[in-house]
């Protein structure tokens, strides 16, 4: 008999009393999905060494994997409707800043990957941030994968590995999180570098944006300009932009933009302060007009902007479609 001083303490429920088609999945070590990913990332390519992080989809001859997961596949080959991306004759080049601490987070590059071969045949180079997980890569069509050694220098990588590969005439940088709607129209193209999204000049660290301007060459003229309260100028939200190498190499050659920056940015906030310097810099040597300096405006403008929910591609095409806001860049939000 249950002692009256032990009604409110709960009491256990024997299993064998819920039917048996309404209890729990109970798994064995061995079938749970982290676990089969996690073994899979240690397999090793025999035949080739560079493949051993290839992403491996359960198919008829693996172990079995609940139906509840069902993870984004690559596109292997782009869409027969893609096309090669060239505008005044210039070469172009994708590429994804990506960023993996769950199994999960290999959605939205996967995503962002796929929605470039939906519309475009250009290369593809996919830089890896310091994931804490191992990276899957999959089989990828005339994509490159570099792992980068700046762990947590973020969206001054795509700029520091374009500057060194020189791999086109401009780059489009775009970090995993942001995925391609539609093509691009050609006033977008237009400039020598373009941001995707700004931001105005109000929430700053000034002292953190100065020190790191401090590190640049002959940068006096800039921070006097900076400190000036009629220096207009625009953050790049993200960092991310459309760019020529010919403005990577001239902001390389004057300030040693890059070369001084990437042993430098580290933090959180270390990247938030590039995206202003990037902003700060491109106003002063009048690269982009402060009037309008990105494709789609202010990011404050973007449907839902911050909010989680808004969490992976079909959600953020819907938004987009249902506030008639027009885009060639989807962007979502997912806290990690």
């Amino acid at each position: 008999m249950t002692s009256w001083a032990n009604r409110n303490i709960p009491q256990k429920r024997d299993i064998s009393q819920i039917p048996s088609e309404l209890r729990p999945q109970i798994l064995p070590r061995f079938q749970q999905p982290h676990v089969i990913l996690s073994e899979s990332f240690q397999q090793k390519n025999e035949k080739n060494e560079k493949n051993e992080n290839e992403i491996v989809y359960p198919d008829k001859g693996s172990r079995p994997m609940p139906e509840r997961y069902n993870f984004k596949r690559i596109e292997t080959k782009p869409s027969p409707l893609a096309t090669l991306l060239v505008h005044h004759d210039k070469s172009y080049v994708f590429v994804i800043l990506r960023n993996i601490q769950t199994a999960k987070d290999n959605d939205l590059w996967i995503s962002s990957y796929n929605s470039i071969r939906k519309f475009y045949t250009n290369p593809i180079v996919i830089i890896d941030d310091n994931s804490t997980i191992n990276t899957v890569n999959g089989r990828l069509t005339d994509t490159e994968v570099i792992k980068s050694e700046w762990r947590g220098a973020g969206e001054i990588l795509p700029y520091y590995y374009f500057l060194q590969k020189k791999w086109a005439d401009c780059m489009i940088f775009l970090h995993d999180s942001m995925f391609l709607h539609r093509p691009f129209q050609p006033s977008e193209l237009e400039g020598n570098i373009r941001f995707h999204w700004h931001f105005n000049d109000e929430d700053r660290d000034d002292r953190k944006i100065i020190s790191l301007l401090s590190l640049l060459n002959d940068s006096n003229d800039i921070r006097t300009s900076f400190s000036e309260s009629n220096f207009q100028w625009k953050g790049c939200f993200g960092g991310a932009s459309i760019i020529n190498l010919e403005v990577v190499e001239q902001l390389e050659q004057k300030y040693e933009f890059i070369s001084k920056l990437i042993s430098t940015i580290r933090t959180r906030n270390d990247r938030k302060a590039f995206e202003r310097i990037l902003g700060v810099v491109a106003c002063y040597e009048k690269l982009i007009d402060s009037s309008t300096p990105s494709n789609f405006g202010s990011i404050l403008a973007y449907p839902k902007a911050f909010e989680s929910q808004n969490n992976n591609i079909e959600t953020a095409a819907h938004i987009v479609s249902q506030a008639n806001y027009n885009t060639s860049i989807l962007k979502v939000w997912r806290g990690r």
